[in-house]
């Protein structure tokens, strides 16, 4: 491990190891089903949904927890993601409707890709509105409801269920892959940990439960019923079977490059898949032994992660004629799949290739004119990292999406006996992954950031060589703070 650069801008120390400290535990769950009035389906170019079939209830869960005088409120929501323009405003309400303070909120999406997006702060948004409104209600109910807890936790491991997307390529590219016999033979890497934490009251009924599994929530995708996917049919059996109908919340992990199986499949895939899931981790819910804890420690940190240099003028001319020459072969041969170093679905209706493939050829026209302008592009971009300790279990909230190696390494190297790295919370700065990932290219590491076409609030430009590696080298040193260690 490379010299660690800390670039905290902020930092929360909260920590506490006193038997005499009160542990209180509360939860309450509000439903964020949308009304057809609040969808706006234009926000994603393929990714939209309907409401002429039944998913999975999407909701949005609140735990609030205190240690003595220590407070964190978990706020699990079943939609894509929170972006940064959203978490602040949401964190602020919430913070402020039960008296704390907004850096002891902490928003952790599902990223269920069958959710509507939450619009943008500039223009009318009926449906973040709602979201809002439903999340400080959960929050005064959970807090309200507090009172004297214990904690315990437990894993058991899956497979069968995910599999890696990025597959190596001979000349040193990567494909990504929509099919998971193909994925599961490249040897990529899965994370088969399935995590439990359960939370009961003095008498041992349980007040609330939290499962995190590391991988895409995105079965159907496409012109999806609205759906909270497999967490929401994961959670929702739990609650019913084993929580005594108190809140699960669901903990979206370190998966930014692994899918549920299969993908592109349908409603009832994902189902079965929840379900499944749940039957498998009920008997472990049932068994773990929960006890008030000695240690209670959380933190947060600022890290500016490295981003490439803008492209030149030059590169930016041969990829827009790159992606205007692969749609116009479109008509002769609708079975093209490679542009620019990414591959569509070889059968997707020509339409969807076209609206997959039409804004990175947008975003480079954007790019030639902020640059002619004499736009000046950040040299890295903040993202928050949250750690919370309890006993010998760590979490680490991330506000993106790391792959799983990264999640690997930050397991391998804390001290703790258990840490996890969690994805999409506090935020939305998309995928991150190892050096050899941003070498690959691909969807994640290098053209994903083109769907945002240069928004202010959102990242500009893909992260840089050893982007992966600071934040890991971060998350350490974060913990070895809260920790006592230095």
């Amino acid at each position: 491990m490379k010299k660690i650069l800390l670039t905290s801008l902020s930092l929360l120390f909260i920590s506490s190891y006193v038997q005499a400290e009160d542990f209180l535990a509360g939860a309450a769950s509000r439903s964020i089903m949308p009304t057809m009035e609040m969808v706006n389906n234009s926000i994603h170019s393929n990714m939209t949904v309907r409401f002429d079939e039944l998913g999975s209830p999407i909701n949005t869960k609140a735990l609030a927890l205190t240690f003595g005088d220590k407070n964190i409120v978990l706020i699990a929501l079943d939609i894509s993601g929170v972006k940064n323009s959203h978490s602040d405003p949401m964190r602020k309400a919430i913070a402020a409707g039960i008296g704390v303070n907004p850096d002891e909120i902490i928003l952790s999406a599902s990223h269920s890709h069958s959710t509507p997006f939450l619009e943008p702060m500039d223009g009318p948004h009926p449906y973040f509105d709602f979201v809002l409104r439903q999340s400080v209600e959960a929050a005064k109910e959970a807090w309200k409801s507090l009172r004297p807890a214990r904690f315990g936790h437990d894993v058991i491991y899956v497979v069968g269920a995910s599999f890696n997307t990025r597959v190596p390529m001979p000349d040193g590219g990567v494909k990504f892959t929509r099919d998971f016999r193909e994925g599961l033979a490249s040897g990529r890497p899965i994370d088969p940990r399935l995590n439990i934490i359960r939370f009961d009251d003095e008498n041992g009924k349980p007040i609330a439960g939290w499962v995190r599994f590391a991988t895409h929530p995105a079965c159907v995708i496409f012109n999806t019923p609205i759906s909270g996917e497999y967490p929401g049919y994961l959670t929702e059996r739990l609650s019913e079977t084993v929580a005594g109908g108190t809140p699960v919340l669901f903990g979206y992990g370190a998966s930014g490059d692994l899918n549920c199986i299969p993908m592109f499949g349908s409603e009832s895939d994902s189902r079965n898949l929840g379900r499944q899931l749940a039957d498998l981790v009920a008997p472990a819910f049932e068994k773990i032994h929960t006890k008030k804890p000695r240690r209670f420690l959380y933190g947060n940190r600022t890290v500016d992660l490295p981003l490439d240099p803008a492209p030149s003028i030059e590169i930016l001319d041969k990829e827009i004629e790159e992606i205007k020459t692969f749609i116009k072969a479109l008509d002769t041969n609708p079975e093209l799949e490679w542009v620019m170093g990414i591959n569509c679905k070889k059968k997707w209706p020509v339409k969807n290739k076209i609206n997959h493939v039409k804004p990175l050829a947008e975003w480079a026209e954007l790019m030639k004119q902020a640059l002619k302008s004499g736009r000046k592009f950040p040299l890295t971009w903040p993202s928050e990292i949250t750690a919370l300790i309890i006993d010998d279990m760590g979490l680490v909230f991330y506000p993106g999406e790391p792959f799983a190696e990264l999640g690997f390494a930050l397991s391998a190297q804390s001290p703790l006996k258990e840490t996890l790295l969690m994805g999409m919370s506090n935020g939305a700065n998309g995928y991150i992954g190892t050096d050899e990932d941003r070498l690959r290219g691909g969807y994640e590491t290098y053209s994903s950031v083109r769907y945002s076409k240069l928004k202010e609030g959102l990242r500009p430009l893909p992260y840089a060589l050893g982007a992966g590696e600071l934040l890991i080298g971060n998350c350490i040193s974060l913990i070895d703070e809260l920790c006592g260690k230095k």
